[in-house]
């Protein structure tokens, strides 16, 4: 009996770690709309400057990345989708966050706007809210679809650095190996 009630609690253990944990995650985000709502609002009310700024022309800061040599963050909101709002509420002002996104070029993209919609088939998101991180020259480097917090979002910031110092150090050792 202790064998089979042991071998269900590492099995809910294990389902929560590999999928369980971003349903649970879902699930509580329902339970903190009402305060994103209330973030926004008190936010257009007060001075914040501790928040991650984005440009909202796409072709402008792939070529302020490209000049820079950044990767790009991509933000694909839509301004009816409370769990869009709720990321610029919360998780871009959390300061990891804006601490880490000084290292990238970041834009915004309003999936509503039907100047966006080239945008968004080039990139293949259909659903809002997307982050997609790009190289400084345009390659795509990795999606995280839905929602995330600000700590989950600054670890997946942290991967797209860490992918970008890894492509760079592939083409010195390239460039080295052709000398």
């Amino acid at each position: 009996m202790l064998r089979k009630s042991t071998f269900y609690a590492l099995a809910v253990g294990a389902f929560m770690m590999c999928g369980g944990v971003s349903l649970w995650g879902e699930l509580s985000y329902s339970a903190k709309t009402t305060r994103a709502d209330a973030a926004v609002e008190s936010s257009s009310n007060s001075v914040d400057d501790a928040r991650v700024r984005f440009m909202t022309d796409v072709r402008a800061a792939l070529a302020l990345a490209s000049r820079e040599n950044k990767p790009t963050l991509i933000f694909f909101m839509a301004d009816d989708c409370k769990y869009s709002r709720q990321m610029l509420a919360e998780a871009f002002h959390d300061s990891e966050v804006v601490r880490l996104a000084q290292s990238f070029v970041c834009v915004a993209v309003d999936m509503d706007d039907p100047n966006n919609s080239g945008v968004c088939r080039d990139y293949g998101v259909v659903a809002s809210p997307t982050i997609q991180f790009v190289t400084s020259y345009g390659a795509p480097l990795q999606r995280v679809p839905s929602a995330q917090s600000g700590e989950r979002l600054a670890s997946y910031m942290e991967s797209a650095l860490a992918a970008v110092a890894w492509r760079a150090a592939r083409v010195i050792e390239t460039e080295k190996l052709l000398r």
